[in-house]
């Protein structure tokens, strides 16, 4: 075990052992959530999960979900930047492909967000907390959430308790305006305006062209209302949108250059256009039908377009290969649900139905070392998949201090796909179809159970143990380059999970202190692959395809403690073990043999830990939050490949706020990355097309802002 490891574990243990000595005059509040689709408090929830809270959100700058990586322990979200496209890992599974379904569900206010486009930025000040729950959550949540899910909260308006608005600076040229209105327009209308604007000069050099590059240019709103329908019924409208002008300048800096250097590139053209629109609208409407039943339905349409996305990937002078494409997305979804509590059983049950259209049109310019001028395709993709599912969980009390989880999902998909090839000129008109396979379908089902047993050993702590099955559906590939490729239809991924944790929250102690042991056994591993065999013949080309099996097992380890009554240390650690018990290897070859191998973006351990304290001084609320972030060097391929594997990370960040007692001004001051450290991640080597390049995480960034409450 490394030896920051060795630290972080003793220091874990301490915390739990300073609450059975140490006195404190407060206690630390509960923490809210939803995670089983109705209210309760993290402490009794017997599932693993990590709450992020408004508070750490807006102190911290947690604005994209990459920024929760080594935060919340055990999350990999191997893009860095918010623009690109983005995939969750939990527990070292569900980094994959982000144009398929991925295997961590992202939901914002119950409505999910399907494959792993425009889900990553959410910098909107209604935004109340983060819910990561970990292991499958296939009965509640779809069956996509193999290895977890992630929940973006937000505010109704009549729980916001007033407006403000608010302006930042800060190096690199970042400049932000964000703002929150609230109010009661009538006694049964509600209303309230989210938006945020943020932008930066660039966090990167381009040496040739002299000039900033890896720009963020993102604006986003969303407005919602309340409608009350008499004393029993309400129903929440939302809308929002996002206009992202970013450019596309994120894993183009290469390392095989002569002059390289961290975060510089050296392509000669502009390759780095980039415009995304996205968004949606909700309507969620909720009775109140009897004594603690509850019915409510959820109906969502979302949709986002990247037209365009232009993006060169070797960043050399003479352009090894270069991306132009368009993406859309439109999806409904439409969800039933009744939640009944009482004094022995509480129950979730509902129906879901997704539908989902994806197109997808790339064109690639490719320019191999060995030849005498680049080449020039264009792929074409059209998916529609839809899926039904009827689920239902119930915890039933079988005595004072033991209940049960009893949970049970069924599922159909269907997919019905295109997929087109073509070879093009250098102004990509077509000038030889590769192929065509314009009526392409598969279906996929399955039962999703969940069994557990939970234990109130105390008032105050949780024990539990659970078994549960998670799958996600594959489908067909997107822009193959060959025939066969292009009509394989993939198995779903299975995972069977084993579960045992403990939950503590102390009082008058002040501590929070939850651990939980998993086993997760994959069946079916989806993977990307070149050169494999289909149906006896050897394909050239990527294709998705199940290619293993593997485990991970570890244990997850999260804590707040009290130190006194304005200061209290925080904690979280992952300690994980993953490998393939099999991979598919059709050449026999044993380079080609991934037995035995670490899964990609699974590191041994991720941790973090902070302090944080309040004092109320000088005539208003002094706050200061420090948090150092760690995690573990991790492979990038299922090869293990030495010289892509991502290097430890280590990253020190501070916050300070003032609020005077009176006035309605607010300072604050918050320092990301604070030593400097730059590390190339996600290292892309592609050697018949000279390509040795990376992305690299965010520099130094400090921040100042100003908020008036009105």
């Amino acid at each position: 075990m490394h030896r920051a490891a060795r630290v972080l574990l003793p220091v874990a243990v301490a915390l739990g052992s300073q609450a059975v000595q140490a006195q404190a005059e407060n206690v630390l509040p509960p923490v809210l959530i939803t995670a089983e689709r109705m209210p309760g408090t993290a402490d009794k929830v017997p599932v693993s999960v990590a709450v992020i809270s408004q508070e750490d959100i807006e102190k911290k700058g947690l604005f994209q979900l990459n920024d929760l990586v080594g935060i919340v322990a055990g999350m990999a979200v191997p893009n860095g930047y918010s623009n690109m496209p983005q995939t969750v890992g939990l527990r070292g599974v569900g980094v994959s492909q982000p144009a398929m379904a991925q295997a961590v569900g992202i939901y914002v206010d119950d409505v999910p967000l399907l494959r792993g486009y425009a889900t990553a930025l959410w910098d909107l000040p209604d935004v109340v907390r983060y819910e990561v729950l970990r292991g499958p959550q296939g009965t509640l949540y779809g069956q996509n959430s193999t290895a977890g899910a992630v929940k973006l909260v937000s505010a109704d308006p009549d729980e916001i308790a007033g407006s403000w608005i608010g302006v930042g600076v800060g190096n690199l040229g970042q400049r932000e305006a964000r703002g929150l209105f609230a109010g009661k327009l009538t006694p049964d209308l509600s209303a309230s305006l989210a938006i945020s604007r943020r932008s930066n000069d660039g966090f990167a050099y381009n040496a040739t062209r002299h000039e900033d590059i890896n720009k963020l240019d993102a604006t986003q709103f969303r407005a919602k209302a309340k409608v009350l329908m008499g004393p029993s019924a309400h129903i929440v409208f939302a809308v929002d949108h996002l206009l992202d002008r970013s450019d596309t300048n994120t894993i183009n800096f290469p390392l095989n250059h002569p002059g390289a250097a961290p975060r510089v590139s050296f392509n000669a053209s502009d390759a780095g256009a980039f415009k995304r629109k996205a968004g949606g609208a909700s309507a969620t409407v909720e009775w109140d039908v009897a004594a603690g039943t509850k019915l409510r339905s959820i109906t969502s349409y979302r949709g986002y377009t990247d037209d365009p996305t232009v993006a060169d990937w070797s960043g050399l002078e003479v352009e090894r290969y270069e991306i132009s494409q368009q993406v859309r997305q439109r999806t409904f979804s439409q969800e039933l649900q009744v939640t009944w509590r009482g004094d022995g059983l509480d129950l979730v049950a509902g129906a879901m139905l997704v539908r989902d259209r994806f197109h997808f049109n790339r064109y690639v310019m490719s320019f191999p070392v060995a030849a005498t001028a680049p080449g020039y395709t264009q792929a074409l993709t059209d998916q529609q998949t839809q899926d039904v599912g009827l689920y239902a969980q119930a915890h039933p009390r079988l005595s004072e201090r033991l209940s049960a989880t009893l949970g049970l999902r069924g599922y159909h998909a269907r997919q019905d796909a295109a997929n087109a090839f073509w070879r093009t000129n250098a102004q990509f008109v077509p000038t030889q179809q590769v192929y065509d396979a314009p009526d392409l379908h598969t279906s996929e089902g399955g039962l999703l159970p969940r069994v557990g047993l939970d234990f109130n050993a105390t008032p105050t702590t949780l024990a539990y143990a659970s078994v549960a099955r998670g799958e996600k559906f594959a489908g067909f590939n997107r822009a193959a380059e060959s025939l066969i490729s292009a009509g394989v239809a993939a198995h779903p991924e299975k995972v069977t999970t084993y579960e045992a944790g403990v939950k503590l929250r102390s009082a008058p102690r002040r501590l929070n202190f939850s651990a939980a042991a998993f086993y997760n056994d994959y069946q079916d591993y989806l993977a990307s692959l070149g050169g494999t065999t289909v149906n006896g013949s050897l394909v050239a080309d990527s294709v998705f395809l199940n290619a293993a099996k593997a485990r991970t097992y570890g244990l997850d380890l999260e804590a707040e403690q009290g130190l006194t009554s304005s200061i209290s240390a925080t904690g979280s650690l992952e300690w994980l073990r993953s490998s393939f018990k099999s991979f598919l290897n059709p050449s026999g070859s044993a380079a080609s043999d991934f037995s035995g191998h670490e899964l990609p973006y699974a590191p041994r351990w991720s941790a973090a830990l902070g302090l944080k304290g309040r004092t109320s001084s000088a005539g208003g609320l002094l706050s200061a939050d420090a948090w150092l972030q760690l995690i573990a060097p991790q492979f990038i391929d299922a090869a293990n490949t030495a010289a892509l594997r991502a290097p430890r990370q280590t990253y020190v960040n501070f916050a300070l706020a003032y609020a005077p007692d009176s006035g309605p001004w607010q300072v604050s001051l918050r320092v990301r990355n604070a030593t400097g450290r730059a590390y190339a991640l996600a290292r892309n080597r592609i050697p018949p097309l000279g390509i040795d390049a990376a992305y690299y995480n965010a520099p130094r960034t400090v921040m100042a802002n100003l908020r008036y409450e009105l």
